[in-house]
């Protein structure tokens, strides 16, 4: 075998791993609802990929999506809460509208902005997202951290998987 057929299988063995790497990454991160992702961090001035990495995390994108405790749709936003970002935005509200996609990442989004107004800090406003403002309230006043190991491991997770939404976002644009 030759030097150009070595480096032309080496080429194709290399395109191949890429392409599967690729795929791999487009099936198991989808970019779905972007239009109004970009459209509400626009507003907000939120990083598209923090809001694809919330939803990818709360739902893996499905908007009918439902947890034990109540929180629905693609943000997996709690009725009360969903209810009160409503009220600011001057939005009408019922349950059943929390899985519409569009108007649950309208109210997530909001939220998001609003926590991460309120503590200053996004690590700290994606734990009052997950475990809620009044906890975290509560270790901000005794002076501890993240309290709860799954709220702990849910900022892990969306602040690691935004770097696969800023990436993939990037090409988008």
């Amino acid at each position: 075998m030759n030097n150009k057929t070595k480096y032309t299988a080496v080429f194709a063995v290399i395109t191949a791993i890429l392409a599967t790497i690729m795929l791999f990454f487009e099936v198991r991160y989808p970019v779905f609802y972007y239009e109004s992702v970009r459209k509400e961090c626009d507003k907000y001035g939120l990083p598209y990929g923090l809001v694809m990495s919330v939803i990818w995390t709360e739902s893996k994108f499905d908007e009918k999506a439902r947890s034990g405790a109540g929180a629905t749709g693609l943000m997996q936003l709690m009725p009360d809460t969903a209810r009160w970002c409503a009220e600011m935005l001057g939005e009408d509200f019922s349950t059943e509208m929390l899985t519409v996609g569009e108007y649950n990442v309208k109210l997530g989004t909001y939220y998001l902005k609003y926590l991460t107004d309120r503590f200053g800090d996004v690590k700290i406003a994606l734990a009052a997202f997950n475990a809620g403002e009044g906890n975290v309230s509560l270790w901000q006043k005794n002076g501890e951290g993240i309290v709860f190991n799954e709220t702990k491991k849910y900022v892990d997770t969306v602040l690691k998987t935004q770097k696969i939404y800023d990436f993939k976002l990037k090409m988008l644009k």
